[in-house]
């Protein structure tokens, strides 16, 4: 039964309501399709790291392989922290201790993961990537 009576009406009406409910579907899977997927920091909160690391790095420490991630309202950051190989377990410790909690107060609700490495040692540089590519015999 028409609706309108117009014969050209009713179905200029109807496609119109079936592409508003396949738009809207195409929001809807996109909005929560980018929720269950992680994806990088976004790159004001990356600036913010790399700027943190900048104060470190001018006192000699050096930093590599910074991964980051967003899953839902959570931030994770891991990164490798390269010291002099003289230091002390205890102060390349409390070092990462600060820079986590430096960056923890910069960016709220961030996990922050580091791991300690000695700066000389040719074997903390293979890791930079995902992949070691290079291999890591020591003799």
């Amino acid at each position: 039964m028409p609706l309108t009576g117009w014969l050209i009406l009713d179905p200029l009406i109807a496609f119109l309501v079936a592409a508003n409910i396949v738009w809207t579907g195409i929001r809807l899977l996109r909005e929560t399709g980018s929720g269950l997927l992680d994806a990088s920091m976004p790159v004001t909160e990356r600036h913010i790291i790399m700027d943190i690391f900048t104060t470190y790095e001018k006192q000699g420490i050096q930093f590599h392989a910074l991964r980051t991630r967003v899953a839902g309202a959570r931030r994770f950051v891991s990164f490798h922290v390269l010291v002099p190989g003289e230091w002390s377990v205890q102060r390349g410790h409390t070092l990462c201790e600060e820079i986590e909690l430096t960056i923890m107060q910069s960016l709220p609700g961030t996990y922050v993961l580091t791991h300690l490495e000695p700066l000389e040692d040719p074997v903390s540089w293979y890791d930079q990537n995902l992949d070691r590519t290079t291999n890591i015999t020591k003799d």
